[in-house]
């Protein structure tokens, strides 16, 4: 279904059902109320109830179908979430409406590390939500990382299930384990075991993890133009390779975030002062999640699954941040 068609459906959803929920709730306590004039006052509250019934799930899609067209873009913010990991999230209405999700990772800051996902043999991953990746490792936050493919074949994305198989595309590195050793375009990150990152291959490979297309290079955005407005993800790098930073913009959301291209991702990045940077996977996999005050995972960003605003996609790999604060 193409992006119009779904705006269409759920504008109609919401203007059509919302008032018949409200026009149903209003005719079952019409009803209740003269059920009590009525010789079988238990048919007439039945009724009512009956009414009630259907106006329950008829607010609920309306609503829905409203929210998913008409919600407002989230208030801009920029606080530190963990030690060394600052998030900002901002939107903007030109050259359409976006909401930008940016979290700047001290790579100095004492106790931190990055965490990969853990290897597994066959170079096949069990699928897994990124709050499910950021819960099991015991992270402070988490982003989903490259693209992939069905073990099995399959090429359905929204038939993804956790548990499923994939394969990552690109190389793949746990703790100098290589889990996949086909390159792709040539855009790696690697994470040597002190925690440096760089994207130039080191001598003795810890971690690597695969992109697709290189956006910035030296401060310059050259990104190619594939055509398509979607949800985005980017790792970056500043100068002095002492700050990661992961950019990830919502798309697929008419009148909230409508996503961009990838020169415009790489505009954004240099706008950040981001001096390399490259692409991973986006659309319906695009996922931030750090750990709540109260241990939990908080999905910042909206994914959006199986076209569902909110909703996860099971993915192959994911790449994490520890902070691990000393006792006194």
């Amino acid at each position: 279904m193409s992006e119009a068609l779904k705006d269409a459906a759920y504008t109609l959803m919401g203007w059509l059902l919302t008032p018949l929920g409200v026009g149903l709730v209003w005719s079952a306590r019409a009803m209740w109320r003269r059920a009590a004039a009525w010789r079988r006052r238990w048919l007439g509250r039945a009724l009512a109830g009956l009414l009630l019934a259907l106006a329950l799930p008829a607010l609920v899609l309306g609503g829905y179908g409203l929210w998913i067209r008409y919600r407002p873009h989230p208030a801009a913010i920029e606080r530190t979430l963990h030690p060394g990991i600052v998030y900002r999230r901002f939107a903007r209405t030109e050259p359409r409406p976006l909401v930008v999700h940016v979290a700047t990772i001290a790579l100095d800051a004492p106790g931190l590390s990055l965490v990969p996902t853990p290897a597994a043999s066959g170079g096949c991953l069990p699928a897994r939500v990124t709050s499910e990746f950021l819960r099991e490792q015991r992270l402070q936050l988490a982003v989903n990382t490259q693209f992939f493919y069905s073990c099995t074949g399959s090429t359905v994305l929204d038939g993804l299930e956790p548990g499923q198989l994939l394969h990552p595309v690109g190389v793949y590195a746990v703790a100098g384990e290589v889990v996949v050793e086909q390159p792709w375009l040539g855009n790696e990150l690697y994470i040597a075991a002190d925690g440096a990152v760089t994207l130039e291959p080191p001598p003795l490979l810890h971690h690597a993890i695969s992109g697709r297309h290189r956006l910035v290079e030296a401060g310059r955005a050259l990104a190619p133009d594939d055509g398509m407005l979607a949800p985005r993800v980017a790792l970056g790098l500043d100068a002095e390779r002492r700050r990661l930073i992961v950019m990830l913009i919502d798309g697929r959301q008419r009148g909230y975030s409508e996503g961009v291209t990838l020169p415009e991702l790489a505009g954004l990045l240099v706008e950040l002062g981001v001096h390399d940077a490259i692409e991973l996977d986006g659309g319906g996999s695009a996922t931030l999640v750090a750990e709540g005050e109260d241990g939990e995972p908080v999905v910042l960003n909206s994914p959006i699954h199986q076209r569902i605003p909110g909703r996860e996609r099971p993915v192959a790999n994911h790449l994490g941040v520890r902070v691990s604060v000393p006792g006194p």
